[in-house]
């Protein structure tokens, strides 16, 4: 950890922290020997997030046949795969904070889609798609401990971001030195993920700096310019002329393939916006 990311830390009153079942799911995202019941019953013990996960999977967006009242039954039901994905969410969510001058609805909305999005753009060029879930998810934690422990200089870094529409870590590196992505990796490295997690989730805000280049980074990377152009109302062609030609290049896709896909893109629904409430 550099200097000045440790002394960010030390200046956040109180780091979140998550519940040790999300570490271990985190940690085991493709670990097939995973023991299902434990988890689940590990899960039930966490009420807020039990109770976020069933709320979730008893929504309109669902459309379950009858009503799931326990996350056991909802492992049936849904698969442990797709339940996962809404555990890890729900345990994220519930462990961060709200700040005061700080939009954290918009925060997570953006968090959910570019998450879908990185989940749909691995499966399409063959990287595994609940660690690109997972790092969209995790990969903009950096801006909640900015503007934990630097509440003015996350203002003016939201503020010159906003309207002079400077691209974000050049921004952040050069009012705090560093970028939230390392800030993310970092808090992933205080909750003791793995490296397989860490890296492109440190990555993901500069991917082509990366050595080697993650793969999974450049999707998240994508997946988060994706979300942004959608939430400013951008269209499908401006948002395909962002997208940098080396990165597509990396991922495998012919260079007509975002012009192509980005209607289907930009239709995806994360499904997870019921865990806000």
């Amino acid at each position: 950890m550099s200097n000045k990311i440790e002394a960010l830390f030390s200046q956040v009153q109180n780091v979140p922290q998550i519940p040790e079942v999300i570490r271990i799911l985190i940690n085991q995202l493709n670990n097939s020997d995973i023991d299902l019941k434990e988890i689940a019953r590990n899960v039930e013990k966490e009420q807020i997030i039990s109770a976020k996960v069933l709320r979730l999977v008893n929504s309109a967006s669902f459309g379950l046949p009858k009503k799931i009242t326990s996350i056991e039954e909802a492992v049936i039901l849904l698969g442990m795969g797709k339940l996962k994905i809404l555990v890890i969410a729900s345990g994220i969510v519930s462990s961060v904070p709200k700040i005061d001058n700080f939009d954290i609805t918009r925060f997570w909305l953006d968090s959910f889609s570019t998450a879908t999005y990185a989940r749909w753009l691995s499966n399409a060029s063959g990287c595994d798609a609940d660690t690109a879930f997972t790092t969209g998810l995790l990969s903009g934690l950096g801006t909640i401990l900015i503007h934990l422990g630097e509440t003015n200089k996350a203002i003016e870094i939201e503020r010159l971001i906003k309207e002079e529409e400077y691209f974000r870590p050049f921004v952040e590196k050069t009012i705090l030195g560093f970028c939230s992505q390392d800030v993310s990796a970092e808090l992933c490295r205080f909750w003791k993920f793995s490296e397989d997690l860490i890296t492109p989730v440190g990555q993901c805000g500069e991917p082509l700096l990366g050595n080697p280049i993650s793969k999974i980074a450049c999707c998240v990377f994508i997946a988060r310019l994706i979300s942004n152009c959608k939430a400013t109302e951008k269209t499908e062609e401006q948002t395909v002329a962002l997208i940098p030609t080396e990165m597509i290049e990396l991922l495998g896709f012919p260079e007509t393939f975002f012009k192509e896909k980005m209607g289907d893109i930009m239709a995806l629904e994360s499904g997870l916006e019921s865990l806000l409430q």
